[in-house]
């Protein structure tokens, strides 16, 4: 053990030793080079290059340059050569073989339509705008600049010789003189006429009807009641207009403004039938008998037959004896071979108590058409009544 001991603080002795015998070696720094003379030189390099490029681009442009007028002249030469040598000789005899370089087209006029500008409401007028057409100036080309253009290097000496065809057209002053001698004969080139038309109140309310209609046809009833509305404010006392436009009311369920409407056309135009009638129907849709006869109260002048029937009906109906009977003496003066009249005359006559005169119209209601079979067994039927009624009174 003691051997060990030994050996092991003799090694660590000697490590303690060689580590107190290491020092510190010091190396010395190395110099590095500036780095700036590099870039300098590169960027020298770089624009000595660039230098050195555009200077061959301008020398391979200046060659172009002065290889260009050279061989426009070796062409200039070689025209100059072929026409020398095309010309012919005095004593041979000359043929001339014409060929069309050029044909100018013929000038097209397109007639410019007449245009008419209809706007509604304002006055009339017309502004006539003439514009003359005038040709482009006449273009001489020369001889030589034609057959230095048609020429090309390729031609030989002994070609046939070309005659190139001068192109004119007519001068501008001749075309301006022709323009103003005759405007009226050529009235279709050149000529704009823009008019202004002031449409009447009918005329407009003719075109607000067409589009209401067409607008009906398309099933659009919003769109059609306004044009309607419009038609009928242009023209307020028209009674189909009116009558149209408050049958669109009806139909989409506004009766009041429907009535209403009839109602304004009857104050407008007091003697208007065939509003008062359409009132009067309205109301017997409505099943408003009592209401249909008060636009039917007014008889007015030469009344038509629709009108009085109609009227006759509703007082009969509503016991308005006297506008019944009224109504039936004038429809058997208007048709007196109709005998639905007489028989409706000759009730209203029996409800007055006229018996004689009843007895009459019933036996010429018999002796007229339009009766049923049903109607005739009624007037045989009251006529044994009034008989009857004659031989009482006889009695008596």
């Amino acid at each position: 053990m003691s051997a060990i001991n030994n050996a092991l603080s003799e090694l660590a002795k000697a490590q303690t030793i060689s580590a107190s015998s290491i020092e510190k070696v010091h190396v010395p720094t190395i110099k590095q080079k500036p780095r700036w003379p590099w870039l300098i030189a590169g960027f020298s390099l770089s624009l000595a290059m660039g230098g050195w490029a555009m200077s061959q681009q301008e020398r391979a442009l200046q060659q172009d340059d002065v290889i260009q007028p050279h061989q426009q002249s070796a062409v200039t030469s070689e025209s100059a050569l072929a026409e020398v040598a095309s010309l012919p000789s005095p004593t041979a005899k000359v043929t001339s073989a014409s060929d069309t370089i050029y044909s100018a087209p013929a000038p097209i006029r397109l007639p410019l339509p007449e245009v008419v500008d209809v706007a509604p409401q304002v006055s009339v007028q017309a502004s006539t705008v003439q514009a003359s057409i005038v040709q482009p100036t006449t273009t001489q080309q020369s001889e030589s600049s034609l057959s230095s253009r048609a020429s090309s290097p390729s031609l030989k000496p002994d070609d046939a010789p070309r005659f190139i065809a001068n192109v004119s057209k007519p001068n501008a002053s001749e075309s301006l003189s022709e323009a103003s001698a005759s405007p009226t004969t050529d009235r279709a080139d050149g000529v704009v006429v823009v008019e202004q038309v002031e449409l009447t109140p009918i005329q407009l309310a003719r075109k607000a009807q067409e589009r209401g209609k067409k607008a009906l046809d398309a099933n659009n009833l919003a769109d059609a009641i306004e044009h309607y509305n419009d038609a009928l404010r242009y023209a307020p006392r028209d009674s189909q207009i009116r009558q149209k436009l408050a049958a669109l009311y009806y139909g989409k369920g506004e009766v009041r403004k429907a009535v209403d409407l009839l109602q304004k056309g009857i104050a407008i135009d007091h003697d208007d039938m065939d509003v008062r009638l359409a009132l009067s129907k309205l109301l017997i849709k409505e099943k408003q008998n009592a209401a249909a006869l008060t636009p039917l109260v007014h008889l007015p002048a030469n009344p038509h037959l629709d009108y009085l029937s109609l009227r006759a009906a509703l007082a009969q109906k509503n016991n308005q004896n006297a506008l019944a009977q009224e109504s039936y003496q004038q429809l058997v003066a208007i048709e007196p071979e109709n005998g639905r009249w007489w028989l409706g005359y000759g009730i209203q006559l029996e409800r007055g108590f006229k018996l004689p005169e009843a007895t009459s119209a019933y036996q010429q209601a018999l002796n007229k058409v339009g009766l049923s079979s049903s109607s005739q067994q009624f007037i045989r039927d009251r006529l044994n009544v009034l008989s009857t009624l004659e031989e009482q009174s006889n009695a008596n």
